[in-house]
């Protein structure tokens, strides 16, 4: 009969427990110290921050999925339903004609009244330039060329203050010289009121105060303001419409009734006179014929005051007669 294996005593199987735990951690210690360490590559900050968006994005992408609330049939659109939000959007899109229709409406009406507004400013602006042009024709009109004042000039003395062109009265005064002598024997008087001049002298050097022209620049302002305000002007030049009787309204020009009509009748005094008056504004406008030619006098006249002004003092005879054949007087 076998005998029968004692038991280790308590103490003894605690004991071996405690070395054989002992060992395992102390190879376990030694296999980790034995491994080799791997090096760390460095983060680079690009590819980190492209993994963190996309991360970003596909856990926003997964919530928003996930949140979605994905119909079933039972949530489905109905034809009863689809048919009432096709009348809605049809109700929508007639409101919306509606509306384009009256906006359309509105624009024509302001359409209309800008046009209206037009039409009367062309006319203040027309009756404005008309009152200018019958200003300077009353009061800068010169006496010898009966025409706007181009560089306008006074006699000295000044007992009458009349004023001329500085061409009309260069002329006037120098049709007083006798071209045998060069000189001046009788008297030269105001073409308008007869008042006598200074008699010039024969003996140089003469006196600054002998000269017989002052220039008058007031008057000379006013006529650049007002003929530079008819340049400006853009009222229109011609009748819009022209007026027959009241049964028969107004007639555009140019058609057939306008046509006949003149055939028959004519032109009447007053259209013949706002002609008349459209065309001298014409004239005075920018390029205007009436513009340009008093331009031109007004350069000459200035031009010929200036250079017998400088050398009055020193002037001989015979520069008086070269004057006097210049002038063709």
């Amino acid at each position: 009969m076998p005998r029968a294996t004692r038991a280790a005593p308590p103490s003894t199987r605690r004991r071996s427990s405690r070395l054989n735990n002992q060992e395992i951690k102390n190879n376990a210690i030694v296999e980790i110290q034995q491994r080799p360490r791997r090096s760390r590559k460095p983060l680079d900050s690009s590819s980190s921050l492209l993994e963190t968006t996309s991360l970003c994005i596909s856990d926003t992408l997964d919530k928003s999925y996930a949140m979605a609330d994905h119909p079933r049939r039972s949530s489905r659109i109905t034809p009863s339903e689809l048919l009432r939000r096709e009348t809605a959007l049809e109700q929508r899109e007639l409101e919306c004609r509606r509306k384009a229709d009256e906006l359309e409406e509105r624009s024509m009406s302001l359409s209309k009244k800008e046009d209206e507004a037009s039409t009367i400013m062309s006319q203040i602006a027309a009756r404005e330039s008309k009152a200018t042009l019958a200003q300077l024709e009353e009061f800068f009109t010169c006496a010898l060329c009966y025409e706007i004042m181009a560089q306008p000039y006074s006699l000295n003395p000044g007992q009458c203050g009349h004023t001329f062109c500085a061409l009309c009265i260069l002329r006037h005064f120098f049709s007083r010289l006798h071209k045998a002598c060069g000189g001046w024997h009788e008297s030269v008087d105001c073409p308008m009121c007869r008042s006598l001049l200074v008699i010039t002298p024969d003996r140089v050097p003469r006196l600054d105060i002998t000269f017989p022209f002052v220039p008058n620049r007031t008057a000379a302002a006013m006529c650049e303001s007002m003929i530079e305000k008819l340049s400006q002007s853009s009222a229109s030049s011609g009748l819009a419409r022209v007026k027959r009787e009241e049964s028969e309204g107004n007639w555009p020009p140019g058609s057939e009734w306008d046509m006949e009509w003149g055939k028959k009748k004519g032109k009447s005094k007053a259209e013949e006179e706002m002609e008349e008056e459209n065309a001298d504004l014409a004239g005075w406008r920018e390029g205007g014929s009436l513009r340009t030619e008093w331009l031109k006098k007004d350069s000459e006249g200035k031009k010929e005051m200036l250079h017998l002004l400088k050398y009055w003092t020193t002037m001989r005879s015979q520069e008086f007669v070269d004057l006097k054949q210049k002038f063709g007087v």
